[in-house]
């Protein structure tokens, strides 16, 4: 990228780097997933103090030939912004912390950089949960962990409506009679119809494919909602 050249971008994770400055991943419509350190951006006085905030759009430049970049400008949206103790923060530190872990680096995503991005401004005022489980079946289908909501994983014939289906982790769906899913409910969650869909169906779904694709992993946003929950 040219040093010069502005890139919208927004902050994934940051941690401390020394005692004045910052590493974080950010995520950026030109590049993907970058790291960059903005050297200073803990002093008061820095032109980066204040700006390195998550879920607010970022403008920045950067430079270097290494895997870590380093920031040279800042500019941040300051319309986009979340209460950093609403529920929808936390739930949003669960996205980030997937687009983390799930992200290669240095790899073009503008389809899902403007997913994101939108997501951001739906969470606001949609259901959270629905939009929630949206995003992520969207995410999974853009990286390549798309379920097949077409087809049976038994025999590939078309989901049939009026016929009940059971998730089976890692494959798809299995018809069965004793099958916690109606096949238009298959088709609704593929055209995502979320509205007759038994919420903690479609969680499952989500859930088990995300866990596939983490490939173990824990999640720390996982244990902070369980520790609000006890």
């Amino acid at each position: 990228m040219n040093p010069n050249e502005w890139d919208n971008c927004f902050l994934l994770h940051q941690r401390a780097y020394g005692e004045t400055s910052i590493i974080a991943d950010i995520f950026t419509r030109s590049s993907g997933k970058i790291s960059i350190i903005a050297r200073g951006a803990k002093k008061p006085k820095s032109k980066f103090f204040g700006y390195l905030a998550p879920f607010c759009k970022l403008k920045v430049t950067y430079s270097g030939r290494s895997e870590l970049k380093t920031l040279t400008n800042i500019d941040r949206d300051f319309s986009m912004s979340v209460d950093n103790f609403s529920k929808t923060s936390y739930s949003l530190l669960y996205i980030n912390e997937l687009l983390t872990k799930l992200l290669p680096k240095n790899a073009t995503h503008e389809e899902l950089f403007d997913l994101y991005e939108s997501f951001l401004d739906e969470v606001k005022s949609n259901d959270l949960e629905l939009t929630l489980r949206s995003f992520e079946l969207d995410m999974l289908e853009m990286l390549g962990y798309g379920i097949d909501f077409e087809s049976d994983i038994d025999e590939h014939n078309p989901i049939e409506a009026n016929a009940y289906y059971k998730f089976i982790s890692q494959r798809g769906f299995r018809k069965s009679e004793r099958g916690e899913l109606l096949g238009q409910e298959i088709l609704d969650i593929r055209d995502r119809k979320f509205e007759s869909i038994p919420r903690k169906s479609l969680k499952k779904i989500t859930k088990e494919a995300i866990l596939l694709c983490l490939d173990g992993k824990e999640l720390a946003s996982r244990e902070i909602f369980r520790s609000l929950k006890g």
